[in-house]
């Protein structure tokens, strides 16, 4: 019996092989047919104005109104140039699109940078200080018991000549009766008569008190101890008061008063100098009556406050411009006269002890003692600054370790740092970071972000 061929299984693997080549061959034909058109719509977009295109599909663009050969939605219209490279910015947008810590965006008004120097005073805050040569210290000469005190406080004011205690001691005691002994049993002796006489001198009597022991051919037992200077009296010793802030004006000086001659003091009579209605600090001292002294211990320091230091700190940009012998107004706290004339006398070549401000001394009288020390004084300089720029200083903000000025650049203001030197009331000297040509932003202080941070150019000033 012959096999039919249409039951033939050659035939089930003839199709089987076939129906994979006609759907290979029919998907190429629709690429080719796709990429086709999308030639021709992509040649006519170049030449038509107003395209169409789906929203769902964008490969389908046509010239005209339609709808979607894929999903069946109508065609909306786009521009031509929808798939060329989007347009730049305008210039006033630029500055936008950039860091705002870089630059600011702002109407603010400007100035530009002075090279004229303005008419320039110097403000410098100071205080009084006593002038440490007017210090002086006096001593015991000897040793011995102090039977009478006459000074009864710390910054007890004195006078030259005015008894300050009374001592009892064996080797003054001794000392006068050599200089008896000479004079009873060798009086012609001159040579021995004037060393018993400067041996006296040595150990701290004073001409009277050696004549006086003379014409009485008597020892003095107890011995007194004048002072040698007028001002206040501050006992030598820990404990002793350590300022000098509330000193009152000293005394008139007593008549009569001088190395051999002092006024005699009762032990009630030691407030009798006081100011009166003053408060001055009555500390106790440490010496008391019946305390031993030994030769060479300190006793007690006088300072005399006819003359004071004005002290005065400028910052360092402003020391450049102070010289000795420049002219100062000093104008006292509190003071409702005229300011007081003096020249710098000293500007001190280091700085003080914990301190990053410079210091310049001036030598104030003080007649009546009303300029008591730490009293705070301000000081006026006029100076005459050379070089640099010169802005208003609200142009410039300090940051703290830097200070920054805002130059306009194009349509926005861009932070660039600066280095400033002399201050005035409302200008600033500007040594390096800005050109003259420069246009400054009027207030810096506007155009500082509190929530960021002001970012300069990379190199540390801008020329």
């Amino acid at each position: 019996m012959k096999k039919s061929w249409n039951n033939s299984p050659w035939r089930a693997r003839l199709v089987l092989v076939a129906l994979p080549l006609a759907l290979l061959m029919g998907a190429c034909q629709n690429a080719e047919k796709k990429a086709d058109t999308t030639a021709s719509t992509t040649t006519h977009v170049d030449t038509v104005g107003d395209l169409y295109t789906c929203p769902m599909h964008p490969q389908i663009i046509r010239d005209a109104p339609g709808s979607c050969p894929i999903c069946s939605m109508d065609l909306v219209k786009k521009p031509k140039n929808n798939g060329a490279a989007q347009a730049p910015a305008a210039e006033s947008l630029q500055n936008l699109l950039q860091s705002p810590d870089a630059t600011v965006v702002s109407s603010q008004a400007t100035v530009q940078p002075e090279a004229s120097a303005p008419p320039m005073s110097l403000t410098l805050p100071g205080r009084v200080e006593y002038d440490v040569r007017r210090n002086a210290s006096i001593a015991a000469r000897f040793g011995g018991r102090v039977d009478k005190l006459y000074i009864r406080y710390n910054y007890q004011p004195v006078t030259k000549g005015q008894k300050l205690l009374e001592v009892y001691s064996p080797e003054l005691v001794t000392a006068q009766q050599e200089l008896l002994f000479i004079l009873t049993n060798d009086a012609e002796n001159r040579t021995l008569l004037q060393g018993a006489r400067q041996k006296l001198r040595l150990l701290g009597l004073t001409d009277g008190q050696i004549s006086q022991v003379i014409r009485t051919r008597k020892p003095q037992y107890q011995v007194a101890i004048y002072s040698p200077y007028t001002g206040y009296v501050v006992e030598q010793g820990p404990q002793a008061a350590p300022g000098l802030g509330s000193l009152p004006p000293p005394p008139a000086p007593a008549e009569g008063g001088g190395m051999g001659g002092g006024s005699e003091m009762g032990p009630g009579a030691a407030d009798a100098g006081a100011a009166p209605g003053s408060t001055m600090p009555q500390s106790a001292l440490e010496l008391k009556e019946g305390s031993y002294v030994t030769a060479g211990q300190s006793l007690f320091r006088v300072v005399n406050t006819d003359q004071v230091w004005g002290v005065f700190e400028p910052r360092p940009d402003e020391l450049a411009g102070l010289r000795v012998g420049q002219a100062i107004r000093v104008l006292p706290e509190g003071s409702a006269g005229k300011p007081i004339t003096a020249r710098i006398n000293l500007v001190e070549p280091f700085f003080r002890e914990g301190q990053s401000t410079g210091a310049v001394r001036v030598h104030l009288p003080n007649p009546g003692g009303r300029l008591r020390t730490d009293l705070l004084l301000t000081g006026s300089v006029e100076v005459a600054p050379a070089g640099g720029l010169w802005l208003p200083r609200a142009a410039v903000v300090d940051l703290g370790n830097r200070q920054v000025a805002f130059v306009r650049s194009g349509g926005a203001f861009r932070a660039v740092s600066v280095q400033t030197g002399l201050r005035s009331g409302d200008r600033v000297q500007v040594l390096r970071g800005v050109t003259a040509q420069d246009r400054v932003a009027a207030n810096a202080q506007f155009l500082v972000d509190s929530e960021g941070f002001v970012q300069t150019s990379k190199t540390d000033y801008h020329d």
